[in-house]
């Protein structure tokens, strides 16, 4: 048998922002429970969802769940009594106990999926309606018991399996610190023959409400499949709860292990608030240790430039100080923390701004060069984005001629801006601009809108458009905001 090695890092960034050792509680999982693709994936036994996932009203209204039911199976085509005889749409069942019991009604479709597939099945049996929820029902126990008998319909069932959920377990949390099956966060369980903590209110409820793995694996994919937010490359986005920050690139999320290491590279208040559950449809990257340009030394007296996922060897002391570094500058580090960092070119006497520079030529032309490349700025509010206060270094025709041209200088990765000539409101991607589809993604991605920069006409032609931008899984809602009226 298999098995595989899952790590759940519990506030790394924050620990590491205090100077503190980094906590990691580290778990053998057998892979016939918690197959290798899932792991991989995110999926962590021991966080499944956050509790927002579960008592968030706000990120789902009827419309949009009316919507999302039309576009899946039966249930967005039926009508079912309600628990006061009245006949109504599954949708309107479901919202009516959402807002009764503050539960977030993708919840209540994530259940409805895992326990009976209802939510995509083009036609239910009346035995899959009648124990929607698989409330009541023990693994070994019948359906036709007479003491469960008061469970039994569509409604009972998702009004049972939300006020189970708000007023008994939840309360059981709040006032007991552990549920009646005794799941509570921090507190270490077995279940399926394996270690589980849970982290949250949220997954010792789940242990509770199905207390097996596969189980809740299961509905862990169901949710990621759903609702789980797919951004745009460059995205620097942090956990609600965590509080741990990282960059999305290339599909994985790579840790920043301090506050100073992402502000090296976006203006703090850009970043993204998300679920932590939306990001473990990430699987991890290499982290990101220390903040661009740094110097650092390690052991054996080496001095490297961090210059993105390169660690550039300054080869000596004289290099070090022609380049304009400084002894105060210089952190120390071990040998181990920059083993994830690739080799980059070797800095020496004849490098040329390894840290990036302005530059004039003789024809009042602006440029940005940096280690042998040059690119030219074609606008000034580019100047007024990135380099505000920075002073331009003359150089000659000769001297520029030694840059290799590249590019011009775009807007850089993440940057939310519209021109001021249009509405559209763009997010950069790799250079492109990619149009966001809606004031309803804009906001379900977890932009600002005070982030979102007006630039002239000509700044948004230099650059190629891209796809638009709209939510991998969730449903195109009936009604959408109006960008414009937003900005």
């Amino acid at each position: 048998m298999r098995r595989f090695s899952s790590t759940l890092a519990v506030s790394l960034g924050l620990l590491a922002m205090l100077g503190q050792p980094l906590a990691i509680f580290a778990q053998t999982y057998d892979e016939d429970l918690i197959p290798a693709e899932d792991a991989a994936n995110g999926f962590d036994p021991n966080a499944i969802l956050d509790d927002r996932d579960i008592f968030d009203l706000g990120t789902m209204d009827l419309t949009a769940l009316r919507s999302f039911l039309n576009q899946r199976g039966a249930l967005g085509r039926m009508k079912i009594t309600d628990i006061d005889g009245v006949e109504k749409e599954p949708a309107e069942i479901i919202w009516r106990v959402a807002t009764s019991y503050k539960v977030n009604p993708k919840y209540l479709l994530a259940l409805l999926q895992k326990e009976q597939s209802l939510v995509e099945d083009t036609s239910p049996t009346q035995r899959q309606l009648d124990w929607a929820m698989g409330f009541g029902v023990c693994d070994s126990c019948s359906k036709e018991d007479p003491r469960i008998q008061a469970y039994k319909g569509f409604a009972n069932q998702i009004e049972y399996a939300a006020k189970q959920h708000r007023e008994r377990y939840l309360f059981q949390l709040l006032g007991k610190g552990t549920t009646i099956s005794g799941y509570a966060p921090g507190k270490l369980a077995v279940v399926d023959g394996q270690n589980i903590k849970p982290v949250n209110n949220a997954t010792a409820m789940l242990y509770t409400y199905t207390p097996h793995i596969h189980g809740n694996l299961n509905l862990w994919r169901i949710w990621r499949r759903w609702f789980s937010l797919s951004f745009p490359d460059g995205t620097v986005a942090q956990g609600k709860s965590s509080k741990e920050i990282y960059l999305i690139r290339f599909g994985q999320k790579r840790l920043f292990k301090s506050k100073l290491a992402a502000a090296s590279i976006i203006d703090p208040s850009k970043i993204v608030q998300v679920e932590d559950s939306q990001l473990t449809a990430y699987p991890d990257g290499t982290p990101i240790s220390f903040p661009n340009y740094s110097i650092v030394e390690t052991e054996d007296g080496k001095r490297y430039l961090i210059d993105g996922n390169a660690k550039r060897l300054i080869v000596t002391k004289e290099a070090f100080r022609r380049l304009g570094f400084i002894e105060d500058d210089v952190i120390e580090a071990k040998a181990t923390e920059l083993a994830s960092y690739e080799d980059g070119r070797d800095l020496t006497v004849a490098s040329q701004f390894p840290t990036g520079q302005l530059a004039t030529g003789p024809d009042k032309k602006l440029w940005y060069v940096e280690d042998g490349i040059k690119r030219e700025i074609q606008h000034p509010a580019l100047i007024n984005l990135y380099f505000k206060g920075r002073k331009s270094k003359s150089l000659t025709e000769k001297q520029l001629d030694t840059f290799r041209t590249i590019e011009p200088y775009l807007l850089r990765d993440g940057e939310l801006v519209s021109g001021d000539k249009g509405t559209t409101v763009y997010v950069v991607e790799n250079s492109l601009l990619r149009p966001i589809q809606s004031g309803t993604v804009f906001e379900e991605l977890g932009w600002q809108w005070r982030n979102v920069i007006k630039v002239p006409q000509a700044v948004i032609e230099l650059h190629q458009v891209g796809a638009v931008v709209e939510l991998r899984s969730a449903p195109k809602l009936i009604e959408e905001h109006d960008l414009a009226t937003e900005l």
